[in-house]
């Protein structure tokens, strides 16, 4: 047997398998991801909500101190009742935003994940037209051979034309498949 015609082996199929795998990963680690952002965004709501209760709170006492005439034990306990609204409107405030940005992390993890999938899905269809355009090519240059051995064989004076347009066909071919391969198409 000549191992020097031997066509190399096609590992298309290898590259397809590390892709799907690749994507099987990402799509498990985006619906983890989608649950975890469904429920990070569950707390979101409580503390907005408390945020707004206790800058209520704080507008209401504020209102009552500033139009106190009272004894000084009333207006006492309504500066510290001010001070507690405005501490816990501030610290909910400080855990709305870490919940934000933490929700923002994960949007863009999410982000990264939907364009390495799609990145995915390109090198997939990518491929496949490369490997259709292999196969294309073997079959030509399969065509091309028997149609340049059947020219020798049926006449005793082999067409030189016919085996150089054939041959020159078949470089074009080569040529221009090369080009698209290189432009990346």
């Amino acid at each position: 047997m000549d191992t020097s015609s031997a066509q190399p082996p096609d590992n298309y199929d290898a590259f397809l398998s590390r892709l799907d795998a690749a994507t099987t990963s990402l799509s498990t680690r985006a619906g983890a991801l989608d649950k975890a952002l469904a429920a990070v965004s569950l707390l979101l709501g409580p503390y907005e909500s408390a945020v707004r209760k206790w800058e209520r709170r704080r507008r209401h006492v504020g209102e009552q101190l500033a139009g106190h005439s009272g004894p000084p034990q009333s207006h006492a306990a309504l500066s510290e009742l001010h001070d507690v609204a405005a501490k816990m409107e501030s610290m909910l405030r400080g855990r709305v935003q870490r919940v934000q940005d933490k929700l923002a992390v994960m949007h863009g993890r999410r982000e990264a994940i939907d364009k390495s999938l799609l990145d995915l899905e390109l090198s997939r269809l990518k491929l496949n037209s490369s490997r259709m355009l292999s196969q294309d090519r073997e079959k030509l240059s399969s065509i091309f051979s028997a149609l340049a051995g059947s020219a020798v064989a049926v006449s005793a004076h082999p067409d030189t034309g016919l085996l150089s347009d054939l041959r020159e066909a078949r470089e074009a071919v080569i040529l221009a498949e090369a080009l698209m391969e290189l432009k990346g198409y």
